[in-house]
């Protein structure tokens, strides 16, 4: 792909990721280095890294179900030998949902199905899935619209595991695996020092880091900036990321790595500092800023996750989940509370009346606390529902990053909903 323009035109800003995305959607191959290639069908599903050996193939990442199919098919194309080993960079299921293809595929050939290494607490977000399975089906679908989704469970699980570090020497080639905590508490980047390729997972994925889903478990900003450190010290002189394509060349691998960390050091600093001076949540917000010459870069935009929503976690791993605000220690409960509030302003219509009017000026944080005040004080009149539906459209239209906006989008359903009731 870096042969077409495309590359060139993502790194210098001038195409969008969904450019990128169309071009390799039959499932490209990327060579990325004498017997290294790397398969990308989508921006939105985890690249697959193939290594020739003398044993047989290594794989980085499977893909997910839907896709591991067509990433078999170029791998094939490639190399029909057996696969000897899948390395698991963590344990989301667009980087370990497509096992199960590949161990039919090793069962219809006869040969013995691929040994799987991975960090230690891959094992434990598996487990997890299947604890909170209804709870990530109800996220998911909401997130993404889907109604009736079932997460994805029962992906096979490591064989061999590691804590911090481990090497493998497969048929002559060495890999050497490093944990770190950025995303995930489980992720593993993947050194190749006879050809320095560094297969990053994660921890670079084309767009500013994702360690601040609001409706995800704990993710590690501070940490995730230093395994970006690591990896700037190995100079590598191709960085294979997660997601998007393959960057090729020391200095552009450097500043990638260099970029990413001082921004989440950035982050981190900000926040810290506010917090050990005895700030609230709320002031630790309006204050910290993520620095804008960053942000800016092609592969640091927050078009998915976005930096307040990081400096929430942040809050979240070193301060707990009180905020600050002695209301919120044992708030009361919102219907009372948003009772109360249209009482005092004289009905639950004036407040939505209010918050469309905020709106239509811009205000629209501010907006929606009245919106929905106003539909939780009157929870059956389909005006206000109606009412509470325009004022999120206009929240969405704000709202910069995908994540923002997908779950804004699940109330701005929902009041539609109830207002045709």
């Amino acid at each position: 792909m870096e042969h077409d323009g495309i590359f060139e035109r993502l790194w210098h800003g001038e195409a969008a990721m969904e450019a990128w995305t169309q071009a390799v959607s039959e499932g490209v191959l990327t060579e990325v280095a004498e017997g290294v290639v790397t398969v990308h069908s989508t921006y939105f599903c985890g690249s697959v890294t193939a290594i020739r050996t003398a044993e047989g193939l290594v794989l980085i990442d499977t893909a997910n179900a839907a896709l591991a199919g067509k990433t078999l098919v170029a791998i094939r194309r490639w190399d029909d030998s057996a696969i000897h080993t899948v390395i698991y960079t963590h344990g989301h299921v667009d980087h370990t949902g497509g096992m199960a293809a590949i161990d039919a595929e090793a069962a219809a050939r006869g040969r013995a199905r691929p040994r799987i290494v991975g960090h230690r607490d891959v094992g434990r977000r598996l487990e997890r899935y299947q604890a909170t399975q209804g709870y990530n089906s109800i996220v998911q679908g909401q997130q993404f619209n889907t109604p009736g989704f079932s997460y994805p469970v029962g992906q096979r699980p490591p064989d061999l595991v590691y804590d911090e570090t481990l090497s493998l020497a497969i048929g002559g080639v060495r890999l050497e695996l490093m944990h770190g905590r950025g995303e995930t508490d489980d992720a593993t980047f993947v050194w190749l020092p006879q050809r320095r390729v560094l297969v990053s997972g994660d921890f670079v994925i084309w767009m500013f880091p994702n360690a601040g889903n609001p409706r995800k478990v704990q993710r590690y900003a501070a940490e995730w900036a230093q395994a970006l450190r690591r990896m700037q010290a190995l100079a590598p002189e191709v960085l294979v990321p997660g997601h998007g394509p393959v960057i090729f060349g020391a200095a552009r691998a450097a500043e990638v790595l260099e970029d990413g960390a001082a921004l989440l050091e950035s982050l981190v600093g900000q926040t810290l500092a506010l917090m050990n001076e005895g700030r609230t949540l709320d002031e630790v917000l309006r204050a910290v800023r993520a620095p804008a010459g960053l942000l800016a870069k092609p592969y640091l935009r927050p078009l998915y996750d976005d930096p307040e929503f990081v400096v929430r976690a942040m809050w979240h791993l070193y301060g707990g989940w009180f905020d600050g605000q002695a209301a919120q220690l044992k708030p009361a409960p919102v219907a009372e509370l948003a009772g109360e509030l249209a009482a005092l302003a004289g009905g639950a219509d004036r407040l939505a009346a209010r918050a469309e009017a905020l709106a239509a000026g811009g205000q629209t944080r501010l907006a929606a606390h009245l919106a929905e005040f106003a539909a939780n004080a009157a929870p059956e009149d389909r005006a206000i529902q109606a009412s509470r539906a325009r004022v999120l459209a206009q929240c969405i239209a704000q709202e910069t990053s995908l994540m923002g906006r997908a779950f804004l989008a699940v109330y701005q359903r929902d009041a539609e909903a109830r207002s045709r009731r």
